[in-house]
């Protein structure tokens, strides 16, 4: 058990023994106040300070407790004995109707209403009565549609039966017992609410494969080539480099958060009052920081951050060849991916020793166990050894004397990773080179992993003739600085911030172009397989014109991708390949005008739904927003106002964006929400990437009022344009919780455009019903808008197909003009 938990047992026990001695010599409300107080603060483990508001307001009304974890959490109201609150005796079975207790003792009946109250107007999930000798607590705001009356209390009936039962008082009333819900644990286990199906589950084949025709699959196999396959080819790899390269840091020009969070991207990542690193940009506008050229000479590993996709690898590798190829040319230069090739690797040391001795043998034409290098190395060692015990047997039995050499070497060689380091100094010394070590990837492992490396990397740069860089995700850096490996070192690290993705693409797609003009060798290829190269060359000029020419399309690109490159690129793939346009029609089009812009909803669709034919969650960089946990109509609008509330305050806000999250709390359950609802909420624009958290923590874990949260550009996306486009509400139309039955009924598994277009003036006018459950001018977002320019989408798409009041089709030719440039 805790500290806190016996702390709290020794002082009730104390508490109980004043209250025995005092009990009808003081003031009764002096005497119950204190009694309170030293209850929850002393026994129950609140803080008075951090954790407690007494007296809050709201609405002109007053609790007397509101205590918080960091969310308002519990509201203990503070009640006289008397007939207000008098529980007869054998109530000590602790678990109670609250109907039974209205019953027997009416004013208490009416104390657990007004609680109720208070925690359903401040959607405060757990509410208590008190008089300082017992205790009621319920659940005061329910979300399975059952009022707090209708349930169960927990009754402690007496001083005596806290003290002895503190256990049971703990669970439910302590600040670690509400953390971990205990009382909700206790009085709603196995009577949570059911959402309704979605669509998507009567839906037999979901999320299904989409198929492609012929020319979609040759496309495909090239986006293939020139976004992943050719990335690898050695061939190809300096004129790659040269060619596709981007500088990092350049910002955004159209990204949706302001430029002031582009620049803070590593910032405020530690906790206030923690030691900071210093944390250096790895390039500047002339190239790699002279500050990280400097650094090389150190006995410590070179860190370089960056989040997922922003370019390490590819930096790793234009340093290398580019960069500084003059330099590494006259190096042995090993490359260590812990990636895709360490990924069914167990014992990463011996991976990476492997991986050295494989690297020298192949890239420098050195092998560690061949005769005359071993004797080499221990060539020192070895005249020693014929000075030693077995000297005399050189002469008098050269045979049994080599036998013993042979031994001594091979104890040398069972030592791996000494032999690795004895071998490497021997080169460094013999050719006058420098070693330099790059240890890649290892961010696309597990934390433990992450760790493990960076202790190898460590290791290394100490012991080891070579110099070591190391590129770990921000994350991890937290993490390890705060409680693993880095805890008590380096106050260093170099930050790789993204390059501007429409640049990268521009690039990308003119490399593409070169292979298919024949300007670049091919040999990614797989064997046998045939591309038309005329008609991928159109496409791929279509879609480098249209990135070129559409800011509305780049600007998607960008926000989505939130700074991961490698996400980016991975949009055009599925672009050029997808089942989900008329990739003829476009060609077609382009046949006659030599002119087409590939449309931004011809472009969400491709991403949105990838490979599928149905909007798949789990797989797709759209997040429905408008998913809810529990069956409250509002809660279709929770994560739209929490993006709304971070994207406002965050842009006054003075810690790089971030919004604190007990402020945040405060506001959303003083609206009417829920800390269930909220969690799971904020859970969900966690892991989805719409919001970010300091430190990158998950906010389950957020334990103090210092915990923040801010937008990233994926959210801002989510927030300011998804919610205005038909495409996005016909996407989720499968995934959506919808309460009302009569909606329920309507919104059903179509395929023809015309019906889909109704379905999403459906879902529009569902979500308006939901929508007047909220207080329009203390939410935050503007549905209004949102309704009305997805109504005005779906008219103008309407009006492209020729479609009349009555539903019949006018004559219409492919003209599409809004996609023409």
């Amino acid at each position: 058990m805790s500290s806190q938990y016996e702390k709290g047992k020794e002082n009730i026990k104390s508490l109980f023994a004043w209250y025995k001695e005092n009990v009808g010599t003081r003031n009764e409300a002096t005497t119950r106040l204190h009694l309170i107080d030293t209850l929850l603060f002393e026994c129950l483990a609140w803080d008075k300070r951090s954790d407690a508001d007494a007296e809050e307001r709201f609405a002109d009304k007053y609790t007397d407790y509101t205590l918080k974890c960091p969310r308002r959490a519990l509201i203990v109201e503070a009640k006289k004995e008397g007939s207000y609150f008098d529980i007869p005796s054998g109530y000590s079975n602790r678990r109670y109707r609250i109907k039974t207790l209205k019953h027997d003792v009416p004013r208490l009946g009416e104390a657990i209403s007004q609680a109720s109250g208070y925690c359903q107007d401040r959607g405060t999930p757990y509410g208590a009565i008190t008089n300082g000798h017992q205790f009621v607590c319920f659940i005061g705001s329910r979300q399975d549609g059952l009022a707090p009356e209708d349930g169960d209390a927990i009754v402690f009936d007496s001083f005596q039966t806290m003290v002895d039962d503190f256990r049971a008082l703990w669970d439910v009333l302590s600040k670690p017992g509400v953390i971990e819900r205990n009382l909700q644990k206790i009085l709603l286990f196995g009577d949570q609410p059911v959402l309704p199906a979605k669509l998507s589950e009567s839906i037999s084949h979901f999320p299904g494969v989409k198929n492609r025709n012929i020319l979609q699959t040759d496309l495909q196999i090239l986006a293939d080539l020139v976004f992943e396959d050719i990335v690898s080819a050695q061939n190809l790899e300096e004129q790659f480099l040269k060619k596709c390269y981007c500088l990092s840091g350049a910002l955004s020009q159209y990204a949706l958060v302001s430029k002031r969070l582009l620049t803070e991207r590593y910032k405020a990542l530690f906790a206030a009052g923690s030691e900071k690193p210093t944390l250096v940009p790895a390039t500047d506008k002339k190239g790699i920081s002279k500050d990280l050229i400097a650094e090389s000479f150190s006995r410590r590993p070179i860190l370089l951050l960056g989040d997922a996709g922003v370019g390490k690898t590819i930096f790793f590798r234009h340093f290398i060849h580019i960069e500084a190829k003059e330099v590494f040319q006259n190096a042995l230069v090993i490359y260590i991916d812990f990636g895709s090739k360490a990924a069914f690797t167990k014992d990463i040391k011996a991976f990476t020793l492997d991986e050295i001795e494989r690297q020298l043998r192949k890239d420098h034409g050195v092998d560690i166990r061949d005769n005359n290098f071993v004797h080499g190395i221990y060539h020192g060692e070895l005249l020693r050894f014929s000075k030693g015990i077995y000297g005399t047997l050189k002469d008098s039995q050269p045979e049994k004397f080599r036998a013993k050499e042979i031994e001594y070497l091979e104890e040398k060689l069972a030592n791996h990773e000494q032999h690795c380091i004895a071998s490497l100094d021997h080169l460094t010394k013999a050719r006058l080179q420098q070693a330099i070590l790059f240890l890649d990837n290892a961010d696309q492992r597990s934390d433990s992993i992450q760790q493990q490396v960076f202790i190898i990397a460590q290791s290394m740069a100490s012991h080891w003739p070579v110099t070591v860089f190391l590129a770990l995700r921000p994350e991890t850096f937290y993490r390890s600085r705060e409680k693993g490996s880095l805890s008590a070192y380096h106050l260093k690290a170099f930050t790789i911030a993204p390059p501007r993705v429409d640049l990268v693409l521009e690039k990308r797609l003119s490399f593409g172009l070169d292979i298919t003009k024949g300007n670049l060798p091919v040999t990614a290829l797989p064997p046998g397989v045939h591309v038309d190269f005329e008609k991928v060359a159109v496409f791929l000029s279509i879609v480098r014109h249209t990135l070129q020419k559409s800011e509305s399309l780049i600007e998607a690109i960008d926000n989505l991708a939130g700074g991961n490159v490698r996400l980016a690129l991975e949009f055009i793939r599925r672009l050029v390949g997808s089942g989900h346009i008329d990739t003829r029609k476009i060609l077609d089009i382009y046949a006659k005008s030599k002119k087409y812009l590939v449309g931004l909803h011809e472009f969400l669709r491709s991403i949105i739904f990838g490979d599928s034919i149905y909007y798949d969650p789990n797989t797709s960089p759209a997040s429905n927003v408008f998913e809810i946990s529990a069956p409250d109509p509002k809660e279709h609008f929770l994560k739209l106002i929490i993006l709304q509330r971070v994207a406002s305050e965050g842009r006054r806000s003075r810690q790089h964006g971030f919004v604190e999250i007990g402020a945040l709390y405060d506001f959303l359950q003083g609206i009417g929400f829920f800390v269930n609802q909220i969690d799971s909420s904020l859970g969900a624009l966690n892991t989805t990437k719409l919001l970010e958290t300091a430190g990158r923590v998950l906010p389950s874990d957020m334990k103090t009022e210092e915990s923040s949260v801010r937008i990233t550009t994926i959210g801002a996306y989510h927030l300011q344009r998804f919610p205005y486009m038909f495409v996005y509400y016909d996407a989720i139309s499968t995934d959506l919780s919808i309460l009302d039955e009569k909606f329920r009924s309507e919104v059903l598994d179509v395929t023809d455009i015309r019906d889909r277009l109704k379905r999403g003036e459906q879902i529009l006018a569902y979500l308006d019903v939901c929508y007047s459950n909220l207080i329009a001018d203390t939410s935050g977002i503007n549905w209004k808008a949102m309704q009305t320019a997805t109504k005005k989408n779906i008219n103008e798409i309407r009006e492209i197909i020729g479609m009349n009041k009555s539903g019949r089709t006018k004559a219409f030719t492919a003209t599409a003009k809004n996609r023409r440039a």
